[in-house]
């Protein structure tokens, strides 16, 4: 038996598709990696500049090491235990000040998850700023953790460190992608 889809048919079968979509964001309406910031709280507990740095996927060397630095900071995380965090390097931004001007850093770079601040952690660079770092067993059942994140082009003068972590507002749209089948 031949079937033929019409136009009418791939337009119910779109709003079908919708549909489902919808009711599965009504089940879960936010973002795999998004957390309750009101549940989450972030503290900067240690900043060091660096001129080097080697990681497994990349390395940083400062080409203009009297103009400026990279910059590791390490960051606290209290969460209710058992919660999974996941960080992205696209959601964090560092704003800070330099001498009388401000400015924003992105993040170039995460390390992982420890539930002690003086343990060192393995960086990850990445020099698009795509990556994410996510709690692992252990660290997902601690109410305290540690990440490094690394920042680079740091004026010799940077001081009052801000923590920018973006999340998703109310805002939502389900889009039907750019391929059409």
């Amino acid at each position: 038996m031949k079937v033929t889809v019409t136009n009418s048919l791939k337009s119910a079968l779109l709003i079908s598709a919708i549909g489902l979509s919808m009711q599965a964001f009504a089940q879960n309406p936010n973002p795999s990696d998004v957390f309750d910031l009101s549940k989450v709280k972030f503290q900067i507990v240690d900043a060091t500049f660096v001129t080097k740095l080697d990681s497994p996927k990349a390395q940083f060397a400062e080409t203009k090491p009297d103009q400026y630095h990279g910059l590791v900071v390490t960051l606290q995380i209290t969460k209710a235990p058992g919660e999974e965090v996941t960080l992205t390097c696209q959601d964090i931004a560092l704003h800070y000040r330099y001498g009388d001007n401000s400015d924003v850093a992105r993040c170039y770079g995460l390390s992982g998850y420890s539930t002690r601040q003086d343990e060192d952690r393995a960086m990850a660079l990445y020099s698009q700023g795509w990556g994410k770092s996510v709690t692992g067993l252990a660290t997902t059942k601690s109410g305290t953790v540690y990440i490094d994140v690394f920042f680079q082009n740091m004026e010799p003068t940077t001081s009052d460190l801000y923590l920018f972590i973006a999340q998703p507002t109310s805002a939502h749209f389900v889009s039907q992608g750019w391929k059409k089948n």
